[in-house]
Protein backbone atom coordinates (compact mmCIF):
# COMPACT_ATOMS: atom_id res chain seq x y z
CA UNK A 1 0.00 0.00 0.00
CA UNK A 2 1.35 3.94 -0.72
CA UNK A 3 0.44 6.18 1.76
CA UNK A 4 0.45 9.85 0.23
CA UNK A 5 0.62 13.40 1.54
CA UNK A 6 -0.57 16.79 -0.33
CA UNK A 7 -0.50 19.97 1.24
CA UNK A 8 -0.73 22.22 -1.54
CA UNK A 9 -3.85 23.31 -1.20
CA UNK A 10 -5.71 22.12 2.23
CA UNK A 11 -4.48 18.79 3.46
CA UNK A 12 -5.28 15.38 1.54
CA UNK A 13 -3.99 12.01 3.03
CA UNK A 14 -4.98 9.06 1.78
CA UNK A 15 -3.81 5.06 1.49
CA UNK A 16 -4.17 3.35 -1.57
CA UNK A 17 -3.57 -0.40 -2.64
CA UNK A 18 -3.62 -0.70 -6.31
CA UNK A 19 -6.50 1.42 -7.58
CA UNK A 20 -8.14 1.10 -4.41
CA UNK A 21 -8.40 3.75 -1.52
CA UNK A 22 -8.25 2.26 1.61
CA UNK A 23 -8.90 5.45 3.47
CA UNK A 24 -8.30 9.13 2.77
CA UNK A 25 -8.85 12.12 5.03
CA UNK A 26 -9.23 15.99 4.17
CA UNK A 27 -8.75 19.30 5.59
CA UNK A 28 -9.69 22.40 3.05
CA UNK A 29 -8.27 24.87 5.46
CA UNK A 30 -4.99 25.66 3.63
CA UNK A 31 -3.59 27.13 6.78
CA UNK A 32 -3.95 24.37 9.47
CA UNK A 33 -1.46 21.73 7.67
CA UNK A 34 0.31 21.70 10.94
CA UNK A 35 -2.46 21.36 13.46
CA UNK A 36 -4.84 18.68 11.30
CA UNK A 37 -1.56 16.66 9.90
CA UNK A 38 -1.13 14.47 12.34
CA UNK A 39 -4.60 13.87 13.72
CA UNK A 40 -5.47 12.86 9.72
CA UNK A 41 -2.43 10.43 9.58
CA UNK A 42 -3.13 8.62 12.30
CA UNK A 43 -6.95 8.36 11.08
CA UNK A 44 -5.86 6.91 7.92
CA UNK A 45 -3.09 4.86 8.68
CA UNK A 46 -5.21 2.96 11.33
CA UNK A 47 -4.25 -0.57 11.65
CA UNK A 48 -2.67 -0.92 8.18
CA UNK A 49 0.86 0.68 9.12
CA UNK A 50 2.96 -2.49 8.52
CA UNK A 51 1.20 -2.52 5.08
CA UNK A 52 2.47 0.67 3.72
CA UNK A 53 5.28 -0.03 1.19
CA UNK A 54 6.08 3.49 0.36
CA UNK A 55 5.08 6.79 0.90
CA UNK A 56 4.59 9.77 -2.22
CA UNK A 57 4.93 13.78 -1.27
CA UNK A 58 2.84 16.03 -3.33
CA UNK A 59 5.57 18.64 -3.83
CA UNK A 60 3.69 21.42 -5.22
CA UNK A 61 3.73 24.17 -6.69
CA UNK A 62 1.59 25.89 -3.36
CA UNK A 63 2.76 27.81 0.24
CA UNK A 64 6.45 27.85 1.55
CA UNK A 65 4.76 26.33 4.70
CA UNK A 66 2.39 24.60 3.68
CA UNK A 67 4.69 22.69 1.20
CA UNK A 68 7.41 22.12 4.09
CA UNK A 69 4.80 20.43 6.64
CA UNK A 70 4.01 18.19 4.18
CA UNK A 71 7.12 16.77 2.57
CA UNK A 72 8.73 16.84 5.97
CA UNK A 73 5.07 15.03 7.29
CA UNK A 74 6.35 12.41 4.45
CA UNK A 75 9.95 12.13 5.30
CA UNK A 76 9.27 11.64 9.19
CA UNK A 77 6.34 8.52 8.33
CA UNK A 78 8.81 7.08 5.68
CA UNK A 79 11.81 6.68 7.94
CA UNK A 80 9.14 5.68 11.29
CA UNK A 81 7.88 3.31 8.35
CA UNK A 82 11.10 1.91 7.48
CA UNK A 83 10.07 2.31 3.60
CA UNK A 84 11.36 4.76 0.63
CA UNK A 85 9.33 8.32 -0.19
CA UNK A 86 9.16 9.74 -3.30
CA UNK A 87 7.43 13.33 -4.62
CA UNK A 88 5.25 13.74 -7.56
CA UNK A 89 4.62 17.45 -9.04
CA UNK A 90 0.86 18.52 -7.38
CA UNK A 91 -0.52 19.05 -10.95
CA UNK A 92 0.18 15.81 -11.81
CA UNK A 93 -2.56 14.65 -9.79
CA UNK A 94 -4.90 16.17 -11.77
CA UNK A 95 -3.82 16.42 -15.13
CA UNK A 96 -1.64 13.04 -15.42
CA UNK A 97 -4.00 10.80 -17.63
CA UNK A 98 -6.45 13.27 -18.61
CA UNK A 99 -7.10 13.00 -22.53
CA UNK A 100 -6.55 15.69 -25.14
CA UNK A 101 -4.98 19.08 -23.83
CA UNK A 102 -5.47 20.34 -20.59
CA UNK A 103 -4.21 23.52 -18.26
CA UNK A 104 -4.06 23.02 -14.69
CA UNK A 105 -4.03 25.61 -12.25
CA UNK A 106 -3.72 26.56 -8.63
CA UNK A 107 -4.17 29.19 -6.03
CA UNK A 108 -0.82 30.05 -4.82
CA UNK A 109 -2.28 33.51 -2.89
CA UNK A 110 -0.66 37.01 -3.68
CA UNK A 111 -3.30 36.87 -6.67
CA UNK A 112 -0.95 34.29 -8.59
CA UNK A 113 -1.79 30.95 -10.55
CA UNK A 114 0.53 28.52 -10.93
CA UNK A 115 -0.33 26.62 -13.97
CA UNK A 116 1.18 23.59 -16.03
CA UNK A 117 -0.09 22.29 -19.58
CA UNK A 118 -0.59 18.25 -20.04
CA UNK A 119 -0.65 16.79 -23.54
CA UNK A 120 -2.32 13.23 -23.74
CA UNK A 121 -1.93 12.83 -19.81
CA UNK A 122 1.87 14.24 -19.85
CA UNK A 123 3.22 17.17 -18.31
CA UNK A 124 4.57 19.07 -21.45
CA UNK A 125 5.05 22.57 -19.42
CA UNK A 126 5.35 23.77 -16.34
CA UNK A 127 5.00 24.31 -13.37
CA UNK A 128 4.86 27.93 -14.02
CA UNK A 129 3.60 31.28 -11.67
CA UNK A 130 1.51 34.14 -13.45
CA UNK A 131 -0.74 36.77 -12.01
CA UNK A 132 -3.59 34.85 -11.58
CA UNK A 133 -5.23 37.69 -15.01
CA UNK A 134 -2.06 36.96 -16.85
CA UNK A 135 -1.89 33.23 -16.71
CA UNK A 136 -1.57 32.27 -20.64
CA UNK A 137 -4.59 30.87 -22.45
CA UNK A 138 -3.33 27.88 -24.46
CA UNK A 139 -5.08 27.62 -27.85
CA UNK A 140 -7.15 24.44 -27.68
CA UNK A 141 -6.68 23.44 -23.93
CA UNK A 142 -9.23 22.45 -21.25
CA UNK A 143 -8.63 24.71 -18.48
CA UNK A 144 -9.20 23.28 -15.14
CA UNK A 145 -8.84 25.45 -11.75
CA UNK A 146 -8.07 23.00 -8.97
CA UNK A 147 -9.21 24.15 -5.82
CA UNK A 148 -8.43 21.28 -4.29
CA UNK A 149 -5.45 18.21 -4.66
CA UNK A 150 -6.34 15.09 -3.58
CA UNK A 151 -3.77 12.82 -2.53
CA UNK A 152 -4.59 9.54 -4.01
CA UNK A 153 -4.11 11.30 -7.33
CA UNK A 154 -0.66 11.71 -6.59
CA UNK A 155 -0.71 7.77 -6.78
CA UNK A 156 -2.34 7.40 -9.84
CA UNK A 157 0.19 10.21 -11.20
CA UNK A 158 3.02 8.12 -10.10
CA UNK A 159 1.35 4.70 -11.68
CA UNK A 160 0.64 6.56 -14.86
CA UNK A 161 4.56 7.36 -15.04
CA UNK A 162 5.01 10.62 -13.75
CA UNK A 163 8.09 12.51 -12.95
CA UNK A 164 9.15 12.42 -9.54
CA UNK A 165 11.49 14.38 -7.49
CA UNK A 166 12.04 15.32 -3.78
CA UNK A 167 12.07 19.25 -4.14
CA UNK A 168 9.83 21.29 -3.27
CA UNK A 169 8.13 23.31 -6.14
CA UNK A 170 8.35 26.76 -5.06
CA UNK A 171 8.15 28.86 -7.78
CA UNK A 172 8.75 32.17 -6.26
CA UNK A 173 12.36 33.60 -5.03
CA UNK A 174 12.75 33.88 -1.87
CA UNK A 175 11.37 38.02 -0.93
CA UNK A 176 12.83 37.97 2.83
CA UNK A 177 15.61 39.93 2.75
CA UNK A 178 18.52 40.73 5.53
CA UNK A 179 18.38 44.16 7.53
CA UNK A 180 20.81 46.58 6.35
CA UNK A 181 21.57 47.31 10.13
CA UNK A 182 21.29 46.17 13.91
CA UNK A 183 17.93 47.67 15.42
CA UNK A 184 18.01 50.05 17.47
CA UNK A 185 17.50 49.05 21.27
CA UNK A 186 16.65 51.62 23.99
CA UNK A 187 15.99 51.24 27.63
Amino acid sequence: MILAIDTSRGTSIALVDGDRVVASREEHDTRRHAEVLDVLLAEVLGTHRSAVTSVVAGLGPGAFTGLRIGIVAVRTAALGLGVPWVGVCSHDAVGVGQQGLVQVTTDVRRRERAWSIYDGGHRVDGPAIAPALEVPVVEGARRVDADWIDAAGLVAALAAGAETGREALYLREADAVPSAAPKRVTT
